[in-house]
């Protein structure tokens, strides 16, 4: 197998806090490939230069919070900028041959071109679409002229790269019919949980409260994530069915929060609901292990529908069952370890929720249906070996010929 030099580029996490991009740079490494990661900083890591297990880790600053169509344009003109920049720094002093951007945004295209002028491959690792996301992020209302860019450079960096990954089929499917790939350069890399770091640890003593199911949630709080509609469900749980025997747990950040924290207010949920922030390494399994049944409250929609979740499958790696809205992609990872809402029906949802709270066969049924699918089909140890499989692809074939479009996007 040929080794090669990697360079990847990440903009809507920071490095390692990303744990497919984590795992993904790990197993490459752990292979024999040299792995360089660009990324803004995080909660935890902010330094511009790390050295991590032995994958070269540069950072820049985060961009400003703004939003809008300028914040928008902003935060994608910084962030593309910067790591535009320490590539050229990371050029010289290490070089590579492979530019593996992990996308969104897709504008990464614009480097990967310029790499590929001077003979480097490209590989292109579709985590979302961003038209779809930016559409969610837009309660469904987006300015069409974005849109339309949004397409356009989705289409290109889709067809100018050497080997393209997606997460699932429905992806798949969606980019060999939408943007005209090669079905023979297109990859399938789910997430999946590490199964070396998810285990039971010991809950946290603080967060139990005597006789009362706890509920949580993992992952990023934004306006797309659905966890507002979860609050609501809370509500009704307390004052459509009059229960006060349960408690969430929230674990997470994002730009969401605060106008969640006010919800939290109006609905008079203040003791039924912490937000426990960015949580990493033991202490977010022990979050996870605290808590008896977990929400999948992402509302449906043509973004979330092309989703695998990882939060899914962490929660199944714990041995929880949960709770989530019936989308083809969540229905095709949870399997019978999940309850599914009438999509859009927070009644329902509640609904599933007290059956889980007041069923307790039930719940150990379902999370050990959880466990062994994870074991036996999703977990990371299974997506390694096409990670591996991509990468000798793209050594079996010269790079393909980079075309400066036309007329940019």
């Amino acid at each position: 197998m040929r080794l090669y030099k990697v360079l990847m580029l990440l903009q809507n996490n920071c490095f390692p806090e990303d744990s497919r991009v984590w795992l993904e740079a790990r197993c490459l490494r752990e292979a024999g490939h040299s792995i360089a990661v660009i990324s803004p900083t995080g909660f935890e890591h902010k330094a511009f230069y790390e050295n991590i297990d032995g994958i070269h880790t540069y950072r820049y600053p985060r961009p400003p919070e703004l939003s809008g169509l300028i914040g928008y344009a902003i935060e994608y003109t910084w962030c593309l900028t910067l790591t535009a920049i320490i590539s050229l720094y990371v050029l010289p002093r290490r070089g590579f041959d492979v530019v593996h951007a992990h996308t969104p945004p897709d504008m990464f295209v614009t480097i990967a071109l310029l790499y590929k002028l001077l003979g480097k491959q490209y590989v292109m690792d579709h985590h979302d679409l961003s038209p779809e996301l930016y559409s969610a992020q837009r309660n469904g209302n987006p300015n069409r002229s974005v849109l339309s860019v949004l397409r356009r450079f989705e289409r290109w960096s889709c067809r100018l790269a050497d080997q393209l990954i997606t997460t699932n089929q429905t992806q798949r499917n969606l980019d060999i019919e939408r943007n005209g790939v090669d079905p023979a350069h297109t990859n399938i890399v789910r997430n999946g949980p590490d199964l070396r770091m998810f285990r039971e640890l010991e809950p946290i003593a603080d967060l139990r409260r005597s006789g009362c199911r706890i509920i949580g949630y993992l992952g990023i709080i934004g306006p797309q994530d659905g966890v507002d509609g979860l609050i609501r469900v809370l509500g009704r749980l307390r004052s459509d069915a009059d229960r006060r025997d349960f408690f969430a747990v929230i674990v997470g950040s994002g730009s969401a929060v605060p106008t969640l924290k006010a919800l939290v207010e109006e609905l008079q949920l203040g003791d039924h609901v912490h937000f426990a922030g960015f949580q990493t390494g033991d202490r977010m399994i022990r979050h996870l292990a605290t808590c008896d049944i977990f929400a999948v409250p992402d509302p449906v929609t043509p973004y979330n529908r092309t989703c695998t979740m990882i939060k899914t499958m962490e929660y199944m790696a714990m041995g929880r069952p949960m709770v989530g809205y019936d989308m083809p992609e969540h229905r095709h990872s949870a399997g019978d370890s999940s309850l599914y809402a009438t999509p859009g029906d927070e009644r329902h949802f509640a609904r599933c929720l007290e059956r889980l709270m007041d069923d307790a066969e039930l719940r150990a049924t379902m999370g050990r249906n959880g466990q062994r699918r994870v074991h036996n089909q999703l977990a990371w140890s299974h997506q390694e070996p096409k990670l591996l499989a991509t990468y000798e692809k793209l050594g079996s074939r010269s790079p393909r010929r980079a075309q400066v479009p036309r007329h940019l996007p």
